[in-house]
């Protein structure tokens, strides 16, 4: 072996980054990048796609969310994002995390024209089994923690679990950009 190839498989065990969760990554921007290209062909192509995402990953992210730079989904199995979330920019995804509607009747969609689903700042991280609920605002730099469920805003700079317990970040947790 090479010592590059050596170098790159200790940087993917010390990062534990798997070319499944790569090649799954790889895919979905993809489909977004045909789906962006607008048309009829390639928006027909980038549905195919998110199909088949969705039957073998169970990754089921519309090709109509609005997703930011630098998206990452940590092994892709079981995560739902509805079709008018909005998601911010170096967020990371994991297992089983769902950003679902609040029921509403169909007349109130339709007359209010409102989103549905939660709109999700920067630098936020979406941890396992995490369920949002409605169309609530996460702020930035949020940490939404395993098994948590999310059915108010959280502002930013703050951490979630259980069921809406909201706490302020340390000072030693927030990142240096934003720190005033």
């Amino acid at each position: 072996m090479s010592i590059a190839k050596d170098f790159k498989i200790w940087l993917e065990d010390l990062l534990c980054i798997s070319n499944y969760d790569r090649k799954v990554e790889r895919k979905f921007w993809k489909m977004r990048r045909l789906y962006e290209k607008g048309g009829y062909i390639n928006r027909k192509r980038a549905k195919r796609m998110e199909n088949k995402l969705q039957e073998k990953y169970q990754l089921k992210i519309p090709c109509t969310v609005k997703i930011g730079k630098n998206f990452q989904i940590r092994h892709p199995m079981g995560i739902r994002i509805g079709k008018t979330a909005e998601v911010g920019d170096n967020c990371k995804v994991y297992p089983f995390f769902v950003a679902m509607a609040a029921v509403t009747s169909d007349q109130d969609r339709i007359k209010n024209h409102v989103r549905w689903h939660a709109k999700i700042g920067n630098d936020c991280l979406l941890c396992s089994k995490a369920t949002v609920i409605g169309p609530v605002t996460i702020g930035d730099d949020v940490t939404i923690g395993a098994c948590a469920i999310v059915t108010k805003d959280v502002p930013s700079h703050s951490v979630v679990k259980g069921l809406n317990q909201v706490r302020p970040k340390r000072p030693e947790e927030i990142p240096e950009k934003y720190k005033v």
